[in-house]
Parts: structure tokens; sequence; C-alpha cells
């Protein structure tokens, strides 16, 4: 429901998205971006309401957003409410002498505003996101009348977390410097490093769930990490997961600091990656005043260029125990798809990749000990020991059948057993039609 569409076609419509929730964009209709942006944040609670701009704005946005806002602001005033959270890149910024966005719905409609000092962004969980880079200007603000603006955070609503992440405050432990980020503690060799080692801890968004111990490279002695995690609260160090920057893998690391707490220890596969330049319906274009602050674990190469997104998210190291061989625990995936439509067999992630096997079984060792590699996909098959099940065939043909083509490019499958002459037959007629690889 529109309710405010101007007379001139280049400038913006207000429009509603649920109760007290309106949105700024351009046309007649609010983009699917938007309004999925906008669905993260509602609905509004009980004497607060939202705005969310989709549209660029120009030197006097300010005015012209308060002008675009009038019948949206007066109704939210007259409903009684009396805090705005304005969704908008800059919305408390000032410039050019003027004030900003914030500070006039602020003083014209006597609401207090929360807005974005930097870059306004809203995370998977409905968070907001504006992130303060070393050096610029970030955060949300909080804007009352007859009171100066004051800074809350780089995320609302707060993490239970965050308190005891910014008690630790900025710090060396044997010769790595550790400093709070809006995503949780950031880890780094001390001395000169590139500008991007400063910045890109600040950019990644937070999880309102679990602070993340952002590691420079998986080069980090687990006695520096050991130091730093037990610096903080129990329910905190039980939530924490590793997550490295290089995207090298984290297993051993996660291991060896297992052993020194004597604890589980979660670690993230992968890198980072904010998805620039997909295709997603929900990515917002340049230049909008809003954005979608998701990030994706990808596999980089030795470049650092994203490879593949691996199907295992989080991984649990747990501590040596004297009876037998520890193996991670895949605890958070995103499987590429239902793979098995046979009662008799499973699919299972792995760190690597995934494994296909009967159900009455566990998945081997090795496919659970081997390493995610950015080169790579391990599609396992079956148990040592074993003929390799019937229901494994249309199994193994959906999955590969329903990979991308550049994920099957790096498939390398991996088969256990007694493998016959049919067996071996087929996974050659496999590798011929899907143009996956075999272990050697």
């Amino acid at each position: 429901m529109t309710e405010h569409a101007p007379d001139i076609t280049s400038t913006p419509t207000v429009s509603r998205a649920g109760d007290h929730v309106h949105l700024v964009h351009h046309g007649k209709r609010p983009p699917h971006w938007l309004t999925e942006l906008a669905g993260r944040l509602s609905p509004a609670r009980p004497g607060e309401a939202v705005v969310v701009v989709g549209a660029p704005l120009h030197e006097d946005g300010a005015e012209a957003l308060c002008a675009w806002l009038t019948p949206s602001l007066d109704s939210v005033r007259d409903a009684q409410v009396r805090l705005l959270t304005l969704v908008m890149s800059g919305g408390a910024l000032a410039s050019g002498g003027q004030p900003s966005a914030a500070a006039l719905i602020c003083e014209r409609w006597g609401l207090d505003v929360l807005a974005a000092a930097g870059t306004a962004l809203v995370t998977a969980d409905g968070t907001l996101f504006s992130p303060d880079l070393p050096g610029a200007s970030g955060g949300w603000w909080h804007f009352s009348p007859g009171t100066d603006a004051r800074r809350v955070s780089s995320q609302l609503p707060l993490p239970d977390w965050e308190l005891a992440v910014r008690r630790l405050g900025r710090q060396t432990v044997a010769g790595h410097v550790v400093e709070p980020v809006p995503a949780g503690l950031a880890v780094r060799p001390a001395g000169p490093a590139p500008v991007t080692a400063h910045t890109r801890p600040h950019t990644i968004p937070p999880e309102h769930d679990r602070p993340q111990l952002i590691l420079a490279s998986a080069q980090v002695p687990a006695a520096v990490l050991a130091v730093v995690m037990a610096a903080l609260p129990e329910p905190v160090r039980g939530a924490l997961r590793l997550l490295s920057l290089d995207g090298r893998p984290l297993l051993r690391l996660g291991e060896e600091l297992a052993d020194l707490l004597d604890r589980d220890v979660h670690v993230a596969v992968g890198a980072p990656v904010a998805p620039a330049g997909t295709t997603r319906d929900s990515t917002a274009p340049a230049g909008a005043s809003a954005g979608d602050a998701a990030v994706e674990l990808w596999m980089t190469d030795s470049r650092g260029r994203p490879s593949w997104r691996p199907f295992a998210r989080t991984v649990v190291c747990s501590p040596e125990k004297a009876e037998g061989v520890r193996a991670p625990r895949v605890t958070e995936w995103q499987a590429p798809a239902d793979c098995t439509q046979s009662p008799d067999c499973t699919a299972v992630v792995t760190p690597a990749g995934l494994w296909l096997g009967p159900r009455d079984v566990e998945p081997p060792l090795l496919t659970l000990l081997r390493p995610p590699a950015p080169e790579t996909v391990a599609v396992d098959l079956g148990v040592p020991g074993r003929p390799l099940a019937d229901c494994l065939w249309p199994a193994l043909d959906t999955l590969l059948g329903r990979l991308e083509p550049d994920l099957l490019e790096r498939v390398v499958v991996h088969a256990y057993g007694d493998l016959g002459p049919r067996d071996q037959e087929r996974l050659l007629d496999f590798s011929a039609r899907h143009r996956f690889s075999m272990a050697s």
C-alpha cells in the first residue's frame, strides 16, 4: 500500500511494509531486495517505527528525505511512537554544514532516532550493522530531543557477548595484537601489516548468538588463542568460533586449542567472503542507502580468490582422549541437495565434502579426518571391507546432477570397499557423463 506517491516520477516513493515499517524507493512498488531487507526488521516493536531507505539521496538528501517522509512521520508521531530506526547509510552524519537526516527528524518530530554514521546494513537474523572502520565514521548513533547524539555500537541490538569482548580491550599477547571488532575479537601478529589486516576484521558482520575469534592466518599459535579464550567468561568462551581470514583449514589448530583448554572448540570452514556481484534478488544495487550484510564462507586459493563454498560451515574439535583417534564433528552445514532417495543409504557432510553410504554404518574415519581443500570437493563412497551398496548409485547420480558446473569440476570421488568389475564400469560411466575425477 502506497502512502505517499509524489507527482514527479524521479522522486522516490514512500510505501508501507507493515505496521510502522516504511520504505523509501524509486518506482511504484518497492524492489524485492528492499522488501526482503525490511522483512528481517518486521514487525516493529510497540512504541517503535522503522524507515528503510533504498533510494540513493543527493546533496539535499536530509531535507528532501524529511519532505518525502512527512506524511509517514506525522502518522508515526500521532501513534505515540517514541523511537524511530532510520536504516540509511550516513543517516547520522552531518554534511556540508547541514544537520544529518536523523538530527532533523529528531528535532522536527520530537522522536528518538537510531541511525548509522557509516554504511547501514542488515544481517540475516535482523541485526543492524554499521562497520566502524579505523579512521572512518561508522556505528549506530542515538539522537534524542534536547541532548547531544551518542554512539551506541556497531550493531543493534547489542549481543549478550559484546560487553565481555569489549572488556578485554586492545592488548598484545606473545607478539600478537588482540582487539575487539564488531564480530568478536581479531588476532594478528604485532608489527607492520597490510591495511586490509587492520580494516577487514571490522567489516565482518556480527552473529547475535556467538562471537568470532578472527585470525589473520592459521599460523597463530594455539597457546596465544588459549590465553585469549581463558580471559573470557565461560558462556562466551563456549560459544566462540575460530574464523580464518585466509581460508586455510583450522582443524589442526582447533585440536591443539581443544587439548590446551580441555574443551570443545568450534571452527569455521572457509574464509568470510561478501557476495559482491552475485545475482541474488536480495542484493542491494550499487548506490542504495541500505544494504545486506551477508557474508558467506568460501574456500579460497593461494591468491585469496574464492573457489567453492564448503558444505560444512562449522566443525567442532574435541580434546584428545585415550581411547582411539578423535575426529572433528560437523555441526553446521549447507548440503547441496537431498541426494538420497533410498531408505537404505544416506549422505553425511564431512569437512572436505560429502560421504555417501549405508545408513547402518558410520562414515570411515579417513573421510572425517580429511581437511577441506580449495582445489577439490571430496565425495566419498561406501565403507572399507564391504561391497558398494546398490542404493549408492542413484544417490551419486542425483548428487552429481544437481551440482553447479564450477563445483562439479572440482569433485574427486573416493571409493572404499570391494569394487567389482560392474562397480568399476559404473564409476567410469559416471565419470565420463558428469566429468569428475577419481582418486588414485
